[in-house]
């Protein structure tokens, strides 16, 4: 399953229908997701007082994908089992 994020673009979308009203299934079928995709995004991305904003929402997704592009710690016992099968450091660093 190839998971493709949503577009700025989607997520006004998204926020302009919701504050019109619409049902989270009308707001799938106009973005062409599936309306699992919208409840998430909108319970995930909802500001301190619980309101959806596309902005704050774009603001958030870019948060997230910063994070995923920091390298990651390892444990010491994850470094411990790759030299034990052999791995060098150089490897393992990379």
């Amino acid at each position: 399953m190839i998971k493709v994020h949503l577009t700025r673009e989607q997520r006004y979308t998204i926020s302009a229908m919701h504050k019109q009203g619409c049902t989270q299934k009308k707001i799938a079928e106009a973005i062409g997701k599936d309306k699992s995709v919208i409840s998430r995004e909108l319970k995930r991305n909802a500001n301190h007082k619980g309101k959806y904003s596309f902005e704050y929402a774009q603001g958030m997704a870019e948060v997230r994908k910063e994070r995923l592009k920091k390298p990651r710690k390892m444990h010491k016992k994850q470094i411990i089992e790759m030299l034990k099968k052999g791995w060098s450091p150089q490897q393992i660093k990379t």
